[in-house]
This record gives C-alpha cells, sequence and structure tokens, in this order.
C-alpha cells in the first residue's frame, strides 16, 4: 500500500475506533449489573470475542504464541486493563458528557509523553490544536463540580493517561502484537474486578448487552485503535479519537434524554474543528512527499 493509502487507511481506522467508544456510556445505562459485574462481563466477553476471531482468522498452523507475550506486551496489556476499568467506572460515577469531555485531555497528555519519551519534534500547529482542545474542556467543564463527577473524572483522567501511554508506546513498539494486547488486556482486567463482581441476576438481556458492549468498544475500538495508530502521527491520532467527545452526549441525550448545556456544545465544536484543522494540515503537509501512484 502506498504512504498516502496507509495514512487514509490508519485515519478511517482511527475514526471508527472513535465512533465505537462514543458508545461506551451507553451500555451501563441499559443494563442492571453493578458496576464490578458489568466491567467483568465486558471485559471476559470481549475479550473472548476478540480472542475468538483471532484464531478463526488465523492460518499459521502452530498457534501456541497467541499465549507467549513479550515484555512489552505484558505492559501494554497492564495499561489496557487499566484503561478499560478507569473508563467504564467512570461512567457510573458522573454523566457520559462530564466523562468524555475530561477525555480532552488526551492530545495534550500525548504530546508531552510523545516529546518527552520518543523526542519528537512539536510542530507548531500541533501545539495550537491541542491549546484549543483544551480551551473546549475547560469551556465544557466550567460550572460543573460535584464530589461525585469529581471522582468521575478523576477515574476519566486515569485512563486518558493509560491511553496516551498506549498511543505512545504503539510508536516506541510496532512490533508489538496489538490483537493479543487487546484480549489478554481484556482478560487481566476481567481478572482484576473478578472478587467484587456478583453474578445471581445477571439476566440474557443483560449478557447480550454486556457482550455487545465488550466487541464495540474492545473488539472494534482498541483493535482498530492500536492498528491506527501505527499509520499516523501520535499527535494526530489522539486528536482524530477526540470525535468520540461530541458524539457521546448526543447518543446519552437521544437515548436517555441526558442534557447538555449550551456550554458544553460549544466546547465539543471547538474540539471537533480542532481535529479537523489538523487533519487537514498533516495531510496537506504529507502530500508533496507521498509518491504518485499510477
Amino acid at each position: 500500500m502506498s504512504g498516502r493509502g496507509s495514512f487514509w487507511l490508519g485515519v478511517a481506522m482511527l475514526l471508527m475506533a472513535a465512533l465505537s467508544w462514543s458508545t461506551a456510556g451507553l451500555f451501563p445505562r441499559l443494563v442492571s449489573t453493578d458496576m464490578p459485574t458489568t466491567l467483568f462481563w465486558r471485559s471476559l466477553l470481549g475479550g473472548l470475542t476478540v480472542l475468538g476471531l483471532s484464531l478463526v482468522l488465523d492460518r499459521r498452523p502452530n498457534r501456541s504464541g497467541f499465549w507467549r507475550l513479550t515484555g512489552p506486551e505484558w505492559a501494554f496489556s497492564f495499561l489496557t486493563a487499566l484503561a478499560m476499568i478507569s473508563f467504564v467506572s467512570a461512567f457510573y460515577f458522573a454523566s457520559v458528557a462530564d466523562v468524555t469531555f475530561i477525555y480532552g485531555a488526551f492530545p495534550i497528555i500525548t504530546l508531552v509523553l510523545s516529546a518527552w519519551l520518543l523526542h519528537t519534534g512539536i510542530a507548531r500547529m500541533d501545539v495550537v490544536c491541542a491549546v484549543s482542545v483544551a480551551l473546549g474542556v475547560v469551556l465544557i467543564l466550567q460550572g460543573q463540580p460535584s464530589l461525585q463527577s469529581a471522582l468521575g473524572s478523576l477515574l476519566s483522567f486515569v485512563a486518558v493517561v493509560m491511553f496516551a501511554l498506549e498511543t505512545v508506546g504503539a510508536k516506541r513498539f510496532p512490533q508489538i502484537d496489538m490483537v493479543k494486547v487487546t484480549y489478554s488486556g481484556a482478560f487481566l482486567a476481567a481478572l482484576m474486578v473478578l472478587p467484587f463482581a456478583r453474578f445471581s441476576g445477571t439476566s440474557a438481556q443483560d449478557l447480550s448487552w454486556l457482550w455487545l458492549y465488550g466487541f464495540l468498544n474492545i473488539g472494534v475500538g482498541f483493535g482498530l485503535f492500536l492498528l491506527g495508530v501505527r499509520r499516523v502521527r501520535t499527535v494526530l491520532a489522539s486528536l482524530i479519537c477526540m470525535v468520540e467527545i461530541p458524539l457521546a452526549p448526543m447518543w446519552a441525550f437521544a437515548l436517555f434524554g441526558e442534557t447538555v448545556s449550551r456550554q458544553s456544545l460549544v466546547g465539543g465544536a471547538v474540539i471537533l474543528v480542532s481535529v479537523l484543522v489538523n487533519l487537514a494540515w498533516t495531510a496537506w503537509r504529507r502530500a508533496p512527499a507521498l509518491p504518485v501512484v499510477s
């Protein structure tokens, strides 16, 4: 695949990942299970789905490698597990809008970690767009303080840090098998919450929703994100995923009537425009250096 084709494929993967993640706050409101139980079934069923698809699609005669992880892959799996637990738990303490808006810190943290750990340069446009995203988050969060939402915000922030480390790490260790990281991280998350889960009273309908939850957020979301981030600059990848921020509260409003203030809508618009501007600028800057496809 040409350089241009690889870049736009990466963009498409990241956009689809953001779309699947934007539904994350809906499922805890669709099921009757408590937080640890929801986390357990989501992680276990999502991990099994990804592992099953991997086994079906893999044509190698020796499949023992599915259970052998390198040191970096174990580290990525642990980060994935922490991100899953923190992000989903946040929806039990704060509104969908609050949790996803805190996620707006993602490009700023990714920018700093990338410059620090990978020694990458920081383009002026990246800084402008990252600052714009931060401004959007400030606009959204103004006037919404509470102890409950503060806990949700803290959990969301922890998830953001884990996601940012994964984004930077995927560039540092391109040999990592991201599919392994996805299902092993999901299994680790299930093990972490297993002692707190309650299995009595979980209906077949709940299990159906939880399987879909795991499939969309773990299989589609994490899988496409970890594959797409290899093809796109680190900061741009984090900005593309900001599309999730305006989408998530829209779903919550449409399905559950969770209202969003006008100021939050303005902040979401600022974030979305920043994503589009950075995407257009990156495509324009890369275009002269890309080979011509005959």
